[in-house]
C-alpha cells in the first residue's frame, strides 16, 4: 500500500511558505515524515540592508536621478541625450548596488521620468515627440530593471558562497578537534556552539541513550514524527518547541542533541544548507564519540 501524502503548514498564523510542507504516513509503521517545501529560490538570501544604508539606498533611487538630470539642464543643448542616458544608467547601478532589485527598479523609473521631463521635447512635459527619445526612455527603464536583477543575483550568489564556506568550516573545526584527541566533553561543547549559531536555536542539550521521550527528529528532508506523538502534525509541530538531532556512528545511535527552537519556529524552516551542515556536524561528532568509547 502506497504512503499517503498530505500538504500542510506548520507554525504560527501567517507562517511563510518556507514553514510549509508535506507529511507522509506509512500504514504499516505509522511513521510520519515531514518534508519542507519552498517555492522560493533555494539559495539563502542575503540580509536586507537596514538603517543608514537603507536610507542612502532609497535616497539614491528617489532623489539622485532627478538631481543629476536637473544639474545637466544647462548643458542639454551641448550634450547628447544618449550621454545623459548613460550617466543616469550609472546612477541606477549605484542605487541597485546599495539597495537591490526593488530599489534599482525604482531608480530606473525615476531616471526614465527625469530623462523624459528634462531631455526630451517638449521639455518639462511627459510627452515625447521623437521616436528616438521614446526608445531611449524605454531602454533606460529596461536596462535599469535588468541591472537591479543582476546586482541582486550577484549578491545572493556571493552570500550563498559565504554561507557554504562557513558551514564547511564548522564541520572542519569538529573534525580537526577530533583528530587532535580532544576529550568528548570539549567536542560536544564546540558542536553545541556551532548548532546554536547555525540553526538560530534558543538552546541545545546533549544526551546519551537511553532516551526517555520521543521528539520530532531532524533529517535531510525535514522532520520525522515518531508514532507515539500521533499524526496530528499541525498541532504537534506548533505545540512542541523541541526537536532532536540524532548522533550516529557506524549504525549506532551514540547520542542526540535536544534542540530548543526559537519562538514560533517548527524546524521546517531551516535552510537546506543549514540542515545538511547540522547533520554533517552530528556525523563527525558521532564518529569521534564512538572512537573514544572504544
Amino acid at each position: 500500500m502506497e504512503p499517503q501524502i498530505t500538504a500542510f503548514c506548520a507554525g504560527s498564523d501567517g507562517a511563510p511558505l518556507s514553514a510549509c510542507g508535506t507529511f507522509s504516513m506509512r500504514p504499516r509503521t505509522g511513521h510520519v515524515r515531514l518534508s519542507a517545501v519552498s517555492a522560493a529560490d533555494p539559495r539563502p538570501n542575503p540580509p536586507d540592508p537596514g538603517g543608514a544604508r537603507a536610507v542612502v539606498a532609497w535616497l539614491s533611487a528617489l532623489v539622485v536621478p532627478i538631481g543629476v538630470a536637473g544639474a545637466f539642464i544647462p548643458l542639454r543643448d551641448h550634450v547628447a541625450a544618449a550621454d545623459i542616458a548613460l550617466l543616469l544608467a550609472v546612477v541606477i547601478l549605484l542605487a541597485a548596488t546599495l539597495g537591490g532589485r526593488v530599489v534599482g527598479a525604482v531608480a530606473a523609473v525615476e531616471a526614465a521620468f527625469a530623462f523624459d521631463l528634462f531631455f526630451t521635447r517638449p521639455y518639462y512635459s511627459l510627452r515625447i515627440n521623437r521616436a528616438e527619445d521614446v526608445e531611449t526612455a524605454v531602454l533606460m527603464l529596461i536596462v535599469g530593471v535588468a541591472i537591479g536583477e543582476i546586482v541582486t543575483r550577484g549578491k545572493r550568489d556571493r552570500f550563498a558562497a559565504h554561507v557554504s564556506r562557513s558551514n564547511l568550516e564548522r564541520v572542519s573545526r569538529i573534525t580537526e578537534l577530533a583528530a587532535g584527541g580532544e576529550p568528548p566533553g570539549r567536542l560536544i561543547r564546540v558542536a553545541r556552539r556551532e548548532l546554536l549559531d547555525l540553526l538560530d536555536l534558543n538552546d541545545a542539550e546533549f544526551e546519551r541513550p537511553p532516551f526517555f521521550d520521543a521528539l520530532p527528529r531532524l533529517n535531510h528532508s525535514g522532520l520525522s514524527i515518531p508514532p507515539s506523538l500521533g499524526i496530528d502534525t499541525r498541532a504537534d509541530t506548533k505545540r512542541s518547541s523541541k526537536i532532536e538531532l540524532p548522533i550516529w556512528a557506524e549504525g549506532l545511535e551514540v547520542g542526540r542533541f535536544v534542540l530548543t527552537l526559537a519562538d514560533d519556529a517548527t524546524g521546517l524552516e531551516f535552510a537546506p544548507e543549514a540542515r545538511t551542515s547540522a547533520l554533517a556536524l552530528a556525523d563527525r561528532l558521532g564518529v569521534a564519540l564512538l572512537a573514544h568509547d572504544r
